[in-house]
């Protein structure tokens, strides 16, 4: 009885040869054999795609308000309410919806203003530039 579980790869094929002699890696010399595959890493868990400056400004124009700040380590936006109780409440909204993604965020209340700053996220302790989560996050507030 076969107790081994399977396990599946993925894997993408390359032309391997091998070096100086142009024969396909793997073979015995005769030549006779395809090319061989390597496998394709995977992202580590976790990791963010980064986003070329131009990106982040595309999408940005689409975000209506929010802006760039913190040395491209933040998203902002400044949003005026009726009053500043409707202000206060928007504040808290950001801040739970914030705790319960994880995300980073900043609420200044200033009568009936609220400035939210979205920070990006942090990688090893040093913050990153803004990526498509951060951004997505943003857009739903």
């Amino acid at each position: 009885m076969n107790t081994q579980n399977a396990v599946e790869q993925k894997s993408t094929s390359y032309p391997v040869t091998k070096p100086g002699t142009g024969e396909p890696a793997g073979s015995g010399g005769s030549g006779t054999s395809g090319p061989g595959t390597l496998p394709v890493p995977e992202p580590p868990e976790g990791a963010v795609q980064k986003l070329k400056s131009e990106r982040v400004q595309e999408e940005l124009k689409a975000m209506a308000g929010w802006s760039l700040t913190h040395a491209e380590q933040a998203v902002e936006n400044v949003q005026a309410f009726a009053t500043p109780e409707i202000a206060g409440l928007y504040g808290a909204f950001a801040i739970q919806s914030a705790a319960a993604t994880g995300n980073a965020v900043t609420v200044s209340l200033s009568g009936n203003q609220v400035c939210v700053t979205v920070l990006s996220q942090e990688i090893d302790g040093c913050p990153s530039e803004v990526s498509l989560p951060v951004l997505a996050f943003a857009r739903q507030l």
